[in-house]
């Protein structure tokens, strides 16, 4: 996806009829678009606790009048089953999920290839109701990526000209470097948790069987706590649970291995320990819009990069780069992924903890931002933006905009270089946006101001607010396609 076309989404939400009709982005056949609920972030901090007793699995008593079922948020219970330190916590309500792929790829596209590998001719949604998900709540998720110290010593080490026997000992030291997802779908009463993602499963780990626990050879290592059933192969190790109301789905993805590799499966077990959600942040995280996102830029920046290096080391362990260029392809890999780091740690930071919610309702969306800011920017928000500021069309670029830029001052080192900016995004690659979106976006005004200058600009129907609400900047569009 172009810069021009997404970075309005990060700025001002004003791009999010950009976005979603670009070719990249557009929703897959058979996605409705519809939402259940549209209401601005509300507070909702999880309890750190472990051992949170489940909710309730809920009934299912059709809707009087044949309307929608009455939308139910998640506990926080339910959210501190999730894992702590992830890049992304996300919410994303059955009935838009084909939508919000394009949001929370990482998770979303799980479940959309999963409905492609069932055979099924009905949409997402509706394919998950019929296997037994609940469609008044929405499944959680939270990505949690590979420690980036420890993945770039094979690229390095590749860049560095390390190649045969010694890079192939130096990939099986790293097997337990992975990228860690889990997701929460919750379950309709009387729903059998094997069927509803047995489809999922099978397109992580290329048609490998799932293995039942507590019997099978895969299930020792959990001990008391063995899942439903463990599959391994292809890019993931699975373990599937019964959690409470929900069906618990817990993936790693080796960055330069297998799924099948025993350190895939180690990797499997100590993750199913890792609870406690995301505790001290996330503090506007809302459930209710139809995607939302708590995004965390420096370890979104980890996981854009440890990304990176994986595809890296894949493509070129492939026989396909000759070997004489297989260093100096590595070395132009490594450092376009590490653009990642840079766009996320800016010297000066100016916002943190971005909170993300987007509603889509027939041509109309709704998007609200709210972002933590720090000592360098917070009272030049609050002086700027203590009565909340609202404006229409163009005048989000020509007004907002430069009053934005005004508030938060200097930028920081490099991030007052435009073209500089640009280049990182190009080569950061899809990451770049999810860091932007998680705080960066403030140090990042000059150049959102040189692509919007230079087209296609905001939508005409397009109304958007900002205020200083209590050390965060809360920014509100809806848009009309």
């Amino acid at each position: 996806m172009a810069f021009r076309e997404l970075l309005p989404i990060v700025l001002l939400g004003a791009g999010i009829a950009l976005g979603a009709g670009s070719a990249a982005c557009a929703p897959r056949p058979g996605s409705n678009g519809a939402s259940t609920s549209s209401t601005a972030a509300q507070p909702a901090r999880p309890s750190a606790s472990a051992a949170a007793p489940a909710q309730p699995a809920a009934s299912d008593p059709a809707a009087p009048g044949g309307a929608a079922p009455e939308p139910l948020p998640p506990s926080p219970e339910q959210i501190a089953r999730l894992p702590p330190g992830a890049a992304i916590y996300a919410s994303l309500r059955n009935s838009a999920l084909e939508v919000a792929v394009q949001y929370v790829p990482q998770m979303a596209q799980v479940l959309i290839e999963a409905n492609r590998a069932l055979g099924s001719q009905h949409p997402l949604d509706v394919t998950l109701a019929k296997a037994g998900v609940d469609p008044r709540r929405p499944i959680l998720g939270a990505v949690v990526p590979a420690s980036e110290k420890s993945a770039r010593a094979v690229v390095d080490a590749m860049a560095k000209g390390t190649s045969g026997k010694a890079l192939d000992k130096l990939i099986r030291e790293h097997a337990a470097d992975v990228t860690r997802v889990r997701l929460l779908v919750p379950l309709a009463s009387g729903a059998d948790p094997r069927r509803v993602m047995a489809g999922v499963v099978d397109v992580l780990t290329g048609g490998a069987p799932l293995d039942v626990c507590p019997g099978a050879a895969r299930c020792a290592g959990f001990g008391a706590r063995a899942p439903l059933g463990v599959a391994q192969g292809g890019l993931a190790a699975v373990a599937v649970y019964a959690d409470g109301a929900d069906l618990r789905l817990d993936v790693v993805m080796p960055l330069f291995g297998s799924g099948g590799d025993p350190a895939a499966l180690k990797e499997l077990v100590a993750f199913g320990e890792e609870v406690g959600g995301p505790d001290g942040r996330c503090s506007r995280f809302d459930a209710s819009p139809v995607v939302s996102m708590c995004l965390d830029p420096e370890r979104m920046g980890e996981l854009g990069a440890t990304d990176g290096y994986g595809k890296i080391v894949k493509a070129l362990s492939g026989g396909v780069v000759e070997p004489s260029m297989i260093s100096v392809v590595a070395t132009q890999g490594f450092a376009e992924a590490r653009q990642n780091l840079w766009l996320a740690a800016p010297a000066r930071r100016l916002a943190s903890d971005g909170t993300l919610g987007v509603t889509v309702q027939g041509k109309r969306g709704r998007f609200v931002g709210s972002w933590a800011l720090t000592d360098a920017s917070r009272a030049g928000v609050e002086r700027a933006f203590a009565a909340e500021r609202c404006v229409a069309g163009d005048a989000a670029v020509k007004e907002l905009l430069p009053a934005l830029r005004a508030a938060v001052g200097d930028p920081g080192k490099g991030f007052d270089d435009p073209n500089k900016v640009l280049t990182a995004f190009q080569e950061a690659g899809w990451s770049a946006y999810l860091i932007a979106a998680g705080g960066s976006w403030l140090n990042l005004l000059d150049a959102i101001g040189r692509v919007l200058e230079q087209g296609p600009g905001t939508v005409p129907d397009s109304h958007v607010c900002a205020r200083y609400d209590g050390g965060r900047l809360v920014v509100v569009s809806e848009i009309r396609r």
